[in-house]
């Protein structure tokens, strides 16, 4: 262990109870939908794709809060920016929910915030959290390619330009400097 680790102590977490899960679920859909909506501005398939630089917000919240949590806010977050930048399509409600959703549930399942204490154990989250996004990405891509969105190889490509890049150096960076602090503060409590 090193003295970092020595340093924080992790306590057990529990469950929450259903308001608190609810509204920490509504909290961080509406972080990761607005996120997604103001730092998109670059359109890769105009109407479709745009790089997202915070595409890494649904696995911190999944390594953060548990993979429960982790899958709605990528879910609804990607749904509300849909509907808030006029992205909104018919793949929307499946393809794009369940692939977005998995780069939260993944990483909560694979992942704990003590992970993030330790070299080792922020490169397994980081993987981790790569890993849900290389997954997303052909499920995405062939939900845009069934509605006539984009096809599926140019959306491929291109939805890989745009979130994995922010997950595999976003993801690190800001485990890192928060899980530290949400620990000290005892800002982590449960996991769901």
């Amino acid at each position: 262990m090193n003295s970092k680790q020595d340093e924080i102590k992790v306590e057990k977490l529990s469950k929450p109870g259903p308001q608190v899960a609810l509204a920490y679920a509504a909290v961080f859909s509406a972080i990761t939908g607005v996120g997604f909506l103001l730092t998109a501005p670059i359109p890769l398939i105009p109407g479709a794709i745009h790089w997202r630089i915070l595409a890494f917000l649904p696995c911190i919240f999944g390594v953060l809060y548990g993979p429960i949590i982790g899958f709605l806010s990528g879910a609804i977050g990607n749904t509300l920016w849909a509907i808030l930048g006029g992205y909104f399509n018919p793949a929307t409600p499946i393809f794009d929910l369940v692939g977005v959703g998995l780069t939260g549930l993944l990483p909560g399942l694979f992942a704990k915030p003590e992970d993030a204490l330790s070299s080792k154990g922020l490169l397994k989250a980081t993987l981790v959290s790569l890993i849900s996004g290389i997954v997303m990405v052909p499920i995405v891509a062939m939900g845009f390619e069934l509605v006539g969105v984009a096809p599926f190889v140019p959306a491929l490509v291109m939805l890989s330009l745009s979130d994995l890049p922010p997950i595999i150096v976003g993801t690190p960076i800001i485990l890192r400097a928060i899980v530290p602090v949400f620990i000290k503060r005892k800002l982590i409590k449960w996991r769901l």
